[in-house]
């Protein structure tokens, strides 16, 4: 009885079409459990987007300089309604500020008239909740960051708390410090 073997080479060349497979099966599974970045939304931005029905705002910041100081709202919101929006603003704390945006407008915060809120409860860095309320949609609770008055929110720094106390009517106070905010 004659017993054949098999080369090295010859067993190596069965060999590498198999570990080929097996390596590319174990490799596929990377794309199961780490779905592509490029299929996940997210804001290229410093801020938050807040969707009120008929009203977008998007990069919704505060500036502020410390916790317990005022602070200016920053971002830019979009009326796609027919009617003018009336939107507050209220901080944690009561401190509260509207805006009233145009039907068909696009308008900054802190572009010809600064909103700032009195306090912020939150240092730069952080994160403060406000209620963003507008009549037709309602009220939205939204965690918004803290930024530094650095770069480019410089001009958007609170220079004194708002006039309004809480307690009082909202109030968006005109400045003329705040000449640029950024937009998404």
């Amino acid at each position: 009885m004659m017993r054949r073997t098999l080369s090295p080479a010859r067993v190596a060349r069965r060999l590498v079409p198999l570990a080929a497979a097996a390596a590319a099966l174990g490799l596929s599974g990377c794309q199961l459990t780490n779905p592509l970045q490029t299929t996940q939304p997210y804001t290229p931005a410093d801020g938050v987007a807040v969707d009120l029905s008929q009203v977008q705002i998007r990069d919704l910041v505060v500036v502020a300089e410390k916790k317990g100081g005022p602070g200016t709202l920053s971002g830019s919101v979009v009326n796609r309604g027919g009617q003018q929006v009336s939107i507050n603003f209220a901080g944690e704390g009561g401190a509260t500020a509207d805006l009233q945006v145009p039907a068909y407008a696009t308008e900054r915060l802190s572009g010809t008239n600064q909103v700032s809120l009195s306090t912020v409860n939150a240092e730069p860095g952080g994160v403060t909740t406000l209620q963003v309320t507008t009549q037709g949609a309602g009220t939205n609770i939204v965690q918004v960051p803290v930024v530094a008055a650095q770069g480019y929110y410089q001009t958007l720094a609170p220079t004194s708390a708002p006039t309004s106390s809480p307690s009082s009517s909202p109030t968006s106070t005109p400045s003329s410090t705040a000449t640029s905010s950024p937009t998404s």
